[in-house]
């Protein structure tokens, strides 16, 4: 005997996406949760609603589900990009930082305690 069919709103549905994505619960978990029988319910959300990784791994295939995905709404995502890069710009800055302070901590060791710790070019 089947049991009938429920209908989600789309709120309902975005709400239980962002849990899955933001709080990397699994999706049994939530379908547990919020007493979802389907068992594949939360994956065709999110194919239907836009949340996907475009690059799949074969021709029908939603691909591996990332972190950050996206809605289609086109401005969202641009302005959600901008910020993505924004951010990505200042942590390479940071690693810039981290990198050529620990080339001077490196100079200055080897300087101090008169031992090579670079590896040199035409060793093997």
């Amino acid at each position: 005997m089947r049991l009938p069919r429920k209908s989600y709103s789309e709120s309902f549905k975005k709400m239980v996406i962002e849990e899955h994505l933001q709080t990397g619960c699994t999706k049994a978990s939530l379908l547990e949760k919020y007493e979802i029988p389907s068992t594949s319910a939360i994956q065709t959300w999110m194919r239907k609603l836009g949340y996907w990784n475009e690059d799949g791994y074969g021709r029908g295939s939603f691909g591996k589900i990332f972190q950050e995905a996206l809605p289609k709404d086109n401005k969202k995502t641009q302005e959600h990009l901008q910020k993505r890069i924004r951010e990505l710009e200042r942590q390479l800055e940071d690693e810039k930082l981290r990198s050529e302070a620990y080339a001077r901590i490196i100079d200055k060791a080897e300087k101090e305690l008169k031992i090579p710790i670079r590896k040199k070019p035409n060793t093997r």
